[in-house]
């Protein structure tokens, strides 16, 4: 994760959630984690995947219901562009854009290899708040095998 960034005041001003959270900062490992591994069987791209690890729930406002908190997460995006601390290419951008402000629908959709890879890095963590993540809502192969999901039970402590 670009650890610089997070640490910027554009990033930190807007982080709502405590650590206790279930949008913490451990979850933001856990999707970068899988994120990456599911990257390197699907060829995605792996800074995109990073990037989105970081700030798809930078802007998120509660750990309910908060439907509005991956467009505000593609604002921070473009703040963090404007000020210089993205090394993304414009292509990229806009993959990171996709992944954030789509990561939560459940009618999602995407031809884009890395964008799905995104979307199913996240709902592999879902096991940290006690739900198996459903292969049918995954969007890549290797997301969606169950050698990836049981990775992702035991990475959260479930045997």
């Amino acid at each position: 994760m670009p650890e610089e960034v997070m640490q910027d005041p554009i990033f930190t001003c807007g982080l709502k959630l405590s650590e206790n959270s279930l949008h913490n900062l451990s979850h933001w490992q856990r999707v970068e984690k899988f994120g990456l591994m599911i990257a390197e069987k699907e060829n995605s791209d792996k800074d995109v995947v990073s990037w989105f690890a970081c700030l798809h729930d930078a802007r998120r406002e509660n750990d309910d219901n908060d439907p509005d908190h991956g467009k505000r997460a593609a604002s921070l995006l473009d703040e963090l562009k404007e000020k210089g601390l993205v090394p993304l290419s414009d292509s990229q951008c806009q993959q990171l854009k996709e992944a954030l402000i789509f990561h939560n629908n459940d009618d999602a959709a995407s031809d884009d290899i890395t964008v799905r890879t995104c979307w199913d890095a996240d709902r592999l963590d879902l096991w940290r708040a006690g739900i198996k993540p459903n292969p049918e809502y995954m969007f890549t192969n290797f997301g969606k095998s169950q050698k990836m999901i049981d990775f992702a039970a035991k990475v959260n402590g479930i045997s």
